[in-house]
């Protein structure tokens, strides 16, 4: 059903990149060589010999958008991570192309060189050009395409928390030609209900439903075996959303272990490669950004020892991935044992154990910089859920459903939350939401998204914790 839609609409997308990029190579050779309006100092090349560049970069473009996951079977992608997507594999393309003729030419299998400027011109030209035509395809396929393939009616079995869900998201696919006509229920108590579920071939006949999609407790495992008959029986298509799911901490996908599926209800984007290249970029940026702001540092950590007695850096325990812990480094914004007496409590507004200069840094959070060593060495990331102290995550793990989950990947100097205003004496369930919708939703977009709200805010995290 949405799988058939979204494959049509897949090969509209891969027919269309390949007119996309021949387009876009046509129209920036006619802009590079064609016109006066960049100049040509080394002579036009002929178009003929260009022309052997355009499959090697329809097929490297092609295969990296299908390394990027382009042509999968994935009912939704926000629009900024296509751009992202065609960004990066344009740049990359272009660079690839550029060293495989420069490697050609010096063994002579070609006797020209890919101009430099020609593929810097193609690159914008490319990702506009596009970026264009997919949403032009996208607004084609789902206004006329769909209408001469049908409407797919689908009936939802359990008129409940876990069916409304079901009901919710699926309506976010009207232009995948889906309409979700109503639910059954064990008894008419409401005017979305149908019907029974002893009722349910009935409602199949009268309403025309293509597809049932079952939202019921494992308790009624007897029902859900008689619907499936039924539906069987009336060759209608079957899908089984398990209540377990809802107890899922991130993400459940399906795996095989000698033939038998299995659920994994711990599944996250953030694993394997992905994980590998958000580690190298917070290495890298953490790196870069320690160096270019060492002599700042250096100045903080003066005014902070002539300010006040006690050491320039406050080390304090946090809880980081798997439950680990890890020793968190901030600039000391209290006076010296601001704890040996109250323990482990949160900072409130207007707290008298914060120095002159600490009232400062902890409102430009600068306190929170040193943490930077902390991303280096890969006890935090730059991006990620905020790391607590071990007291705090032992009494919030018994009191706060999925609480740990959060350390299910890697603290971060600021998060989801908190360029959402979460910080402080906020609540702290509301906390965890946004910090398992990153969990569930992570990409590399998304984590510079962040970075450049908490830029924008002048505020990393929590000062108060």
């Amino acid at each position: 059903m949405i799988k058939k839609r979204r494959k049509q609409l897949i090969r509209f997308y891969l027919l269309f990149d390949i007119v996309s990029i021949i387009l876009s190579f046509f129209l920036t050779y006619f802009l590079r060589f064609d016109t006066s309006l960049i100049p040509a100092p080394r002579g036009i090349p002929h178009l003929k010999d260009y022309l052997l560049i355009l499959p090697i970069l329809i097929f490297i473009q092609i295969f990296y958008f299908a390394y990027q996951e382009f042509y999968k079977i994935k009912l939704r992608r926000n629009r900024l991570d296509d751009l992202f997507a065609v960004i990066i594999n344009t740049i990359v393309s272009s660079f690839l192309v550029i060293l495989l003729f420069s490697y050609l030419k010096s063994y002579r299998f070609v006797n020209f060189e890919v101009s430099h400027l020609f593929m810097l011109v193609y690159i914008p030209i490319s990702v506009l050009i596009i970026f264009i035509v997919r949403m032009v395809v996208f607004r084609f396929f789902s206004r006329f395409f769909l209408k001469n393939n049908g409407i797919s009616k689908i009936l939802i079995a359990g008129y409940n928390e876990l069916g409304e869900l079901t009901a919710e998201n699926l309506l976010k696919y009207k232009h995948f030609g889906i309409e979700v006509v109503g639910f059954l229920c064990d008894e008419k108590n409401h005017d979305n209900v149908l019907g029974t579920y002893d009722e349910v071939e009935k409602v199949i006949n009268k309403y025309g439903i293509t597809d049932l999609f079952i939202a019921l407790s494992l308790k009624e495992y007897n029902i859900i075996m008689k619907m499936i008959e039924i539906a069987n029986n009336n060759l209608i298509d079957v899908r089984i959303v398990p209540d377990i799911i809802q107890l899922s901490s991130i993400g459940a996908a399906v795996e095989h272990i000698e033939g038998v599926p299995i659920i994994n209800l711990g599944e996250t984007p953030l694993q394997g490669w992905r994980a590998f290249l958000k580690r190298i970029f917070d290495f890298t940026f953490s790196l870069f950004g320690l160096l270019f702001l060492s002599p700042f540092l250096i100045l903080i950590a003066l005014i902070i020892k002539l300010d006040s007695k006690g050491p320039v850096f406050y080390i304090q325990r946090r809880v980081g991935l798997d439950g680990k812990n890890f020793n968190i480094i901030k600039f000391r914004t209290m006076v010296k044992d601001a704890e040996k007496e109250t323990g482990a409590v949160w900072s409130k507004p207007g707290d008298k154990r914060v120095t002159k200069i600490g009232k400062f840094l902890r409102k430009f959070s600068i306190d929170e910089l040193p943490q930077l060593i902390n991303v280096l060495k890969g006890d935090m990331s730059l991006v990620g859920p905020r790391p607590e102290r071990p007291e705090f995550v032992e009494e919030f793990k018994n009191n706060i459903p999925k609480y740990m989950l959060r350390h299910r990947v890697r603290t971060g100097m600021t998060g989801w939350a908190q360029v959402h205003g979460l910080r402080g004496n906020t609540s702290l369930e509301k906390r965890i939401e946004f910090d398992i919708y990153y969990i569930q939703n992570w990409s590399f977009r998304l984590d510079l998204e962040i970075l450049w709200r908490t830029i924008l805010k002048l505020k990393f995290i929590d000062s108060n914790n």
